[in-house]
C-alpha cells in the first residue's frame, strides 16, 4: 500500500537516482534504484526488484526511442544481434524463475556483492581502445545470457561488467560494447517482466504505480542532469558511488548473514 511516506521517500531516491544515472550515462540497468528502494524505503527485496524490473524496462523503451543510432552498431536479426538477444532472453527468464524461488536474505546477499563487485568495477576497470584482434563471435553469448540472468534474478542488467567484457576482454570498440551491453539488457527486462506477469505473479497495483512513479521522476531528473552533463562530472561522480557501492553492499551481505 502506497503512504505519504513511501511517496516522499520514493521522490528523494528518484533524484538522487536520476542525478547519478545522467552523470554516468547509465540510462538503463539501474541497481541503484534497487538498492535505494531496499535501503531508503524500505521495500522488501522481492518487490523492490519486481518494481525496479518494471522502471528499467520503461527506461529501455525510452532509450530505444532517444538512442535509435546506438543500436545500429549491432544490426538487427544478423548474427552478432542474435548471440546477445537469444542468450539475453532466456537468461531473463531463468533469472526471474530462480528469483521467485529464493528466499529474501539470498537475493539480498546476492544484490550486496554484486554491489560490491560494480564499486571495484569503477574504481579498476577503465575503458580500452578497440583492437584489431578481437576474440570469436561466439563469445557474445555467454556474456548475453549473464546479462539477462542479473536481470531477472536482481534487476541489474550486467552493464558493468558486460560492457567491459565486449570491450576489454573481446577487444570491441566502447561504443559497439555500449551497443552491445543496451541491446542485452533491453531484451532480458522485458523478458523478465513479462515472465513476473505470466507465470510468477501479477504486482499488485501499488507497486506498479510506485514503478511508473519512480521510473518518471528518475527519467526527469536525468533529462535536467544530462543538459549540463561533462566528462568532469561523469568521472567525479564515479569516484563518489563506488565506495558507496562498497559499503553498501558490505552492509547487505552482512544483513542477509544475521
Amino acid at each position: 500500500m502506497l503512504t505519504m511516506t513511501i511517496l516522499l521517500k520514493g521522490l528523494a531516491v528518484a533524484i538522487v537516482v536520476g542525478f547519478v544515472t545522467a552523470s554516468i550515462k547509465s540510462w538503463v540497468d539501474r541497481v541503484f534504484l534497487v538498492i535505494m528502494l531496499v535501503g531508503i524505503v524500505g521495500l522488501p527485496i522481492a518487490d523492490a526488484i519486481v518494481i525496479n524490473i518494471a522502471v528499467v524496462s520503461l527506461a529501455a523503451l525510452l532509450m530505444v526511442i532517444r538512442q535509435r543510432k546506438v543500436f545500429g552498431a549491432v544490426p538487427a536479426f544478423k548474427a552478432e544481434w542474435l548471440l546477445i538477444v537469444v542468450p539475453a532472453l532466456a537468461g531473463g527468464v531463468a533469472g526471474r524463475f530462480l528469483a521467485s524461488d529464493l528466499e529474501p536474505k539470498v537475493l539480498l546477499a546476492i544484490l550486496g556483492v554484486y554491489a560490491v563487485l560494480v564499486g571495484l568495477r569503477i574504481l579498476f576497470i577503465k575503458p580500452m581502445p578497440e583492437r584489431e584482434s578481437k576474440a570469436h563471435v561466439a563469445l557474445l553469448s555467454p556474456i548475453g545470457l549473464l546479462s539477462g540472468f542479473l536481470a531477472g534474478l536482481i534487476s541489474a542488467g550486467g552493464k558493468p561488467f558486460t560492457i567491459p567484457a565486449y570491450n576489454n576482454a573481446m577487444g570491441h570498440h566502447p561504443r559497439r560494447a555500449y551497443a552491445f551491453g543496451s541491446l542485452g539488457v533491453v531484451v532480458a527486462a522485458w523478458a523478465a517482466l513479462a515472465t513476473q506477469f505470466a507465470f510468477i505473479a501479477t504486482p499488485s497495483g501499488s507497486s506498479l504505480i510506485l514503478a511508473l512513479y519512480e521510473f518518471v521522476l528518475v527519467t526527469f531528473v536525468a533529462l535536467i542532469v544530462n543538459r549540463f552533463w561533462s566528462e568532469r562530472l561523469n568521472k567525479v561522480v564515479n569516484y563518489i558511488i563506488a565506495p558507496i557501492l562498497v559499503i553498501v553492499g558490505v552492509r547487505f551481505f552482512i544483513m542477509a548473514l544475521a
